[in-house]
């Protein structure tokens, strides 16, 4: 990661607390496994400007871009690797995902220091015209000689229930044993992009070469490899409420989810469920400033 972004993210996002916080009472959230992490931000257009400048480097793979013309590796990025139509409605580029996968990557790779295996834009079909299918990140950690495979979702709102519940509906299939197969089989699928190869890793993806028809949920649980399952939710703040209130109702709605839903987790593998939220002001206005630095080329740091 180039040194300027990495400053501008730890300038722009703040550490505010970890989950359970004795000094406010709020507790992790009742379906966290570890510790849920919470963090603070400076001024929105700190926010809108990490993303708009973090987005090759989130769909592509470093080793693959020329530093010596990043403006030119920007366009081409945000035309052929992530979902952005420059002829599209304004209200159609605010719905566009990518906002939140970008500052969901940086985070994992800035502040809990992960790799990534294999940049997002990898998956992405302009045929398809499409969000990519999927976790919205691919990335890893070494662990007492093993690995944990760190595959995030990202969900970027202006009301936190809208970023949430979706993850809650949604919950019983992304930890479920067929939905991580899948997407070990696309991340083999980009062998040739992988940035990170680890013999963990390679062991694991090869046995799908050698038979095709393993469970891979199952060889990860057999070879000591974990999933760390982080979910980002970055939405807007009320403005009446104090930072750890606004804390405390996204903890609240997640157990009142967990109840009407009636959550099943099928997985056999080894899991680890956290969330990393993140809340805001003015969420239109960051999202509009990356749409205006995107279609007028702005320069990047």
């Amino acid at each position: 990661m180039r040194e300027a972004l990495k400053n501008a993210v730890q300038s722009a996002i703040l550490f505010e607390c970890k989950l359970p916080h004795q000094d406010s009472g709020i507790d992790k959230s009742c379906i966290s496994s570890q510790s849920d992490i919470c963090f603070n931000n400076t001024a929105p257009q700190e926010i809108a400007r990490v993303i708009y400048n973090g987005i090759v480097e989130f769909a592509v793979n470093e080793y693959d871009i020329n530093y010596d013309d990043l403006a030119l590796e920007q366009r081409r990025t945000i035309l052929s690797r992530i979902r952005y139509n420059p002829d599209a409605t304004e209200d159609t580029k605010l719905k566009y995902g990518f906002y939140g996968e970008v500052l969901l990557d940086l985070i994992l790779r800035v502040f809990l220091r992960t790799s990534v295996i294999a940049a997002r834009g990898y998956f992405y079909s302009p045929i398809e015209n499409s969000e990519a299918k999927g976790f919205d990140a691919f990335h890893i950690m070494e662990r007492d000689g093993n690995i944990d495979l760190w595959f995030g979702e990202a969900k970027f709102y202006l009301r936190y229930k809208d970023a949430i519940t979706p993850v809650m509906e949604k919950l019983g299939t992304s930890l479920s044993d067929s939905y991580l197969n899948r997407n070990l089989i696309a991340i083999i699928n980009e062998w040739d992009h992988l940035s990170v190869h680890n013999a963990h890793l390679n062991n694991l993806l090869n046995s799908w070469f050698e038979n095709p028809s393993v469970n891979l949920a199952q060889e990860m649980r057999n070879r000591g490899i974990r999933l760390i399952y982080p979910i980002f939710i970055a939405y807007e703040k009320a403005n009446r409420d104090a930072y750890h209130q606004s804390i405390k109702k996204c903890i609240d709605h997640i157990s009142a989810e967990y109840a009407r839903i009636g959550i099943n987790i099928p997985a056999t593998f080894d899991y680890r469920l956290f969330f990393i939220f993140l809340p805001l002001s003015e969420v239109k206005q960051i999202k509009e400033s990356v749409i205006q630095w995107i279609d007028s080329q702005e320069p990047l740091i």
